[in-house]
């Protein structure tokens, strides 16, 4: 018997043809044209690695909502061990009597389109290799959106932390960013634990009496999807303590340029369903006028350094 059971439906739905979704413990959304959901105020998402961080961000948000959705990515290069996700959403669920729904999405196609397909070119002009992964994080948000936007939900979160800010995906101009790109489609963008230190998540999850992997330093081990490009990437800091520096400019104009790539993805991806996305997001926005009395609804728990 699957580990998720009795708190959730542990039947995977079954991918349609051409889904870029891998596992769900909830049915696919049905969309097609003119027929659009329904916001559910009640309801976030969290970009959900199951590593200490979005552990604690998924913790922190089940107790203020009805239902969390979990969101996970794989982006089919070098990314491994994705059952450690899915056994801490078991975990959860158990601890927190099924608030958690579990999604797997693969986003090898759309990150082949945002950077990989042009790589070279980009390394060319950018002179870094951090544009593997604020490509490969800028996948997972864009699609992150789509899945707002196909399931009703107003607000979307990950596990951004101060402490780990030597990431170039949670630099404080990445997440700014990124949250104005969520704002395009009528997403509230939040980053919950941002100003907690890793103390205070690791006792969150430790009063849960959940398992932390691992501890070696500061990293937890055995308890998330292995990045084999990203521990290369950030070996010296993780075993020397030498932070990658990484030039904001350089980062915003990084993201400025692909941001149009991904809106034109999303069209994409909506068309092919036989939607039309404009008319989606205009269905979308009044929906958000008519529940928040024509004001934008204020992003969970975010911290205000994500906002400025």
């Amino acid at each position: 018997m699957s580990l998720l059971s009795p708190f959730i439906d542990t039947t995977p739905s079954t991918p349609r043809p051409g889904t870029d979704v891998l596992y769900a413990t909830h049915p696919l959304p049905e969309l097609g044209p003119g027929r659009y959901p329904a916001l559910k105020p009640n309801e976030i998402a969290l970009m959900f690695s199951g590593g200490i961080d979005s552990t604690a961000t998924a913790i922190a948000l089940a107790e203020q909502y009805d239902k969390v959705h979990l969101v996970t990515y794989k982006n089919g290069y070098g990314h491994y061990y994705h059952h450690r996700t899915t056994d801490k959403v078991a975990e959860l669920n158990a601890k927190l009597g099924g608030k958690f729904v579990y999604t797997l999405i693969s986003t090898k196609e759309h990150f082949d389109k945002i950077l990989v397909s042009q790589v070279l070119k980009d390394y060319k002009e950018f002179k870094s290799g951090f544009i593997w992964f604020m490509g490969c994080k800028m996948a997972m948000h864009m699609r992150s959106a789509i899945y707002c936007m196909e399931n009703g939900l107003r607000l979307m979160t990950d596990g951004s932390n101060s402490d780990t800010n030597e990431m170039v995906e949670q630099m404080l101009i990445s997440l700014t960013m990124i949250r104005f790109f969520y704002e395009s489609y009528g997403i509230d963008f939040g980053t919950p634990v941002y100003e907690c230190t890793r103390e205070e998540s690791r006792k969150l999850i430790s009063e849960l009496g959940l398992p932390m992997g691992i501890k070696v330093m500061d990293r937890h081990l055995c308890i998330q999807p292995t990045c084999i490009a990203g521990e290369l990437y950030y070996m010296p800091y993780l075993l020397f303590n030498k932070r990658v520096k990484h030039d904001e400019e350089t980062v915003a104009r990084f993201i400025d340029q692909k941001t149009p790539i991904c809106d034109d993805v999303m069209r994409t991806y909506f068309r092919q369903k036989g939607v039309d996305f404009d008319d989606l997001l205009r269905h979308r926005r009044e929906q958000l006028a008519a529940l928040e009395g024509g004001a934008s609804p204020a992003a969970p728990a975010a911290s205000e350094s994500t906002t400025t």
